[in-house]
């Protein structure tokens, strides 16, 4: 497995209705409940992103290839993970797979809901582990106990109050005894015990994800989160494990990697379309994130190969 950078491709079709459930959660980070939505292979929500809610994820269609943080791997029917607060992730399905109206089962929960049953629960320590340590490097389980699962998401999304909650913590238990589960990403993502600054690292990934093909710089970031530039690019490195620049140039390769499977544009042309301004740093950096260049990646990604 390539424990690498991550790719992000758009699908055709838009679940629209699943897309604002998405974006009504990401200020999960100060409501203590437990919430539940589901999509399919060509849903708008597939596509790299970060929220401040836990997100259990259940794979019950399709085969692709995961990335949560720089982890990057196949799933299957009956993959079942776990991202922390603000763990970067995406699943996409392979092209040969055919559409599937119903590929993932997601429950999102808050961080402030966790700390809850922690304290509610203190001699639990196998789940103070899972949730507050383990998952900020997000979290892989059996297929077997996501096979077992399954009907607990379901009662998960047909009821409402104590019969939704009794069935979520069934399945935390079940996560913590799980022997095989192992941890993905390299290096792991610090969660904030204050709301206020899951959403304020939220606004700043966001900010980057969507000025990342400009010139996006450590001081236009600060000042949009009313931060000097060093208490920001400490914040940001605490928060993500990334320095600033390593981060979005991870980005920008990340898009590469888009552009080099889905165009059929020059590799000059994509350096450039993601932010790049110099050809040799952007190959560079390519070999160091990928692990081949990105005529391999093109080459290997690609049927038939693009003419470069």
């Amino acid at each position: 497995m390539n424990r690498r950078a991550a790719l992000s491709l758009p699908p055709p079709l838009a679940d629209t209705s699943a897309l604002g459930r998405e974006q009504d959660l990401l200020g999960l980070s100060d409501e203590p409940s437990i919430h539940y939505l589901d999509h399919g292979s060509r849903s708008r929500l597939i596509r790299w992103h970060y929220h401040p809610a836990y997100e259990l994820h259940l794979i019950v269609a399709t085969e692709g290839t995961a990335y949560v943080g720089d982890y990057e791997g196949r799933f299957s029917p009956y993959t079942l993970m776990l991202t922390g607060p603000n763990v970067p992730h995406n699943w996409v399905t392979d092209d040969t797979c055919e559409p599937a109206a119903l590929r993932d089962r997601v429950i999102l929960f808050s961080e402030a809901f966790v700390r809850r049953c922690v304290d509610f629960l203190p001699s639990a320590r196998h789940v103070k582990s899972l949730l507050l340590e383990e998952a900020r490097y997000g979290i892989e389980f059996s297929p077997e106990l996501g096979r077992t699962l399954e009907p607990y998401f379901r009662r998960v999304a047909a009821y409402p109050g104590l019969r939704r909650v009794a069935s979520f913590f069934e399945m935390v238990e079940a996560l913590a005894e799980d022997t095989t589960r192992h941890s993905l990403s390299s290096r792991p993502f610090q969660a904030s015990a204050d709301p206020s600054q899951s959403m304020k690292l939220h606004r700043a990934v966001t900010y980057i994800d969507r000025h990342h093909t400009g010139d996006v710089s450590l001081k236009t970031v600060a000042d949009r989160l009313d931060m000097s530039e060093t208490a920001f690019s400490r914040f940001f490195h605490q928060h993500t494990g990334y320095r600033f620049i390593d981060y979005v140039n991870q980005i920008r390769i990340q898009r590469a990697c888009e552009k080099l499977v889905s165009s059929a544009d020059s590799i000059t042309d994509i350096c450039y379309e993601v932010g790049f301004s110099n050809l040799s740093n952007f190959n560079r950096r390519f070999l160091i994130l990928i692990g081949m260049t990105p005529r391999e990646y093109r080459m290997r990604h690609r049927r038939p190969p693009a003419d470069l």
